[in-house]
């Protein structure tokens, strides 16, 4: 078996703290501690003028991090602060949710079991459990892939809108890992179609030989995708011709992790992609 290759490794250097942001960040941190709060009671607590404090918290409120009572003008956190907190404390929840049914399907394959994140340009798998077979994938927790070319990178960006696809993957062509890589936007967008229609990912020797995955999404109570279950195969034991009942397990694992999470099969968001059209891209919408 060809050796993994390994995510790259990110170094972190001293850098200066931006003021401003800082500053609104005790800003949030003030109004989280307690709320419904006047300009000059922030800016007492944060030993700021007044005059600071009103221009961080009207572009704390213009980004919905704030709000302001109409009434006795008073602030509070608002919405996307809210939104921005669950996330972090949904991630926990998903890592604590889906250890018992990855324990379950490595159990019932013999196969590694991992749980996959989108963070940027990469996904990191966070949680893993090894299977029982004779010839297994070596683990790879906390380990960085690219998204192009893995199964689970697939499925954590299938179902994003048009421009986040943009930010995500850049130009191509894409790095090339294996002579099955895909690094073109052609490429790249019909196999997203394909994992849409499909409901899963696959990955066949495109990031590392000798390997094959296949990934499906995991969803939230919002019906947006979480989160990626994927389980890797050496290429002799992978059913490359015909992966539907394969597929179909891993499927029906990631929705129940879905269920626990609170997702009930109810409507999803429409896509909004690009394609590719004789070097044109174009814009497509499915409702």
């Amino acid at each position: 078996m060809a050796d993994l290759k390994r995510g790259r490794t990110k170094t972190r250097t001293k850098v200066e703290v931006t003021r401003t942001l800082d500053r609104g960040l005790r800003v949030l941190e003030v109004l989280a501690e307690e709320a419904s709060l006047s300009l000059s009671e922030i800016a007492r607590r944060l030993d700021l003028t007044p005059a600071t404090t009103s221009r961080l918290l009207e572009t704390l409120r213009h980004r919905d991090y704030v709000r302001q009572d109409e009434q006795t003008g008073l602030y509070d956190i608002g919405p996307r602060a809210f939104q921005v907190g669950s996330a972090f404390t949904g991630r926990l929840r998903l890592h604590q949710v889906a250890q018992p049914v990855l324990g379950r399907l490595a159990d019932e394959l013999g196969d590694t079991v991992s749980l996959g994140l989108r963070d940027h340009g990469e996904v990191i798998f966070v949680d893993q459990r090894e299977g029982r077979g004779m010839i297994r994938m070596a683990p790879r927790l906390g380990v960085r892939a690219p998204l192009h070319c893995t199964a689970a990178g697939k499925v954590l960006t299938a179902w994003l809108w048009e421009a986040a696809l943009k930010e995500v993957f850049g130009e191509e062509p894409f790095t090339e890992f294996t002579a099955s890589t895909i690094t073109t936007w052609a490429g790249l967008l019909q196999e997203l179609d394909n994992t849409r229609a499909q409901g899963y990912a696959v990955d066949l020797e495109e990031y590392e030989q000798q390997i094959c995955c296949l990934a499906a999404p995991i969803r939230g109570r919002d019906g947006h995708v979480v989160g990626a279950l994927s389980v890797s195969r050496v290429t002799t034991r992978f059913p490359r011709n015909d992966p539907g009942v394969f597929g179909q397990k891993i499927m029906t694992a990631a929705a129940d992790i879905s269920r626990r999470l609170g997702f009930t099969d109810g409507p999803q968001a429409p896509v909004h992609r690009v394609a590719q059209d004789g070097g044109t891209m174009v814009e497509i919408f499915d409702d």
